[in-house]
């Protein structure tokens, strides 16, 4: 009976991860979490960043979280392709 749950089990498993790498496969089907950004605001973020303006100082003014503009800071390849993955 055991032998039998467990091999339902894997069956199961294995399934489930032909599905998940299917998915992954086709590029408008897994585009991860939206950004909680627009593309104006990663564009004043990244110039404001570029003219010595304080973290602080340019989420107040874009209205974005202080990790946001972190975020785009230290990586903005990144987050510029999350923008167009989502565009």
């Amino acid at each position: 009976m055991a032998a039998t749950a467990q091999a339902q089990a894997e069956a199961t498993k294995e399934a489930q991860r032909a599905g998940i790498d299917h998915a992954r496969g086709r590029e408008e089907a897994y585009r991860g979490r939206k950004p909680s950004f627009t593309r104006d605001q990663f564009d004043a973020v990244r110039g404001a960043l570029g003219q010595g303006t304080g973290v602080s100082e340019v989420a107040t003014a874009t209205g974005l979280s202080r990790q946001t503009v972190y975020r785009i800071r230290d990586n903005p390849a990144e987050a510029e392709a999350a923008l167009a993955r989502w565009a």
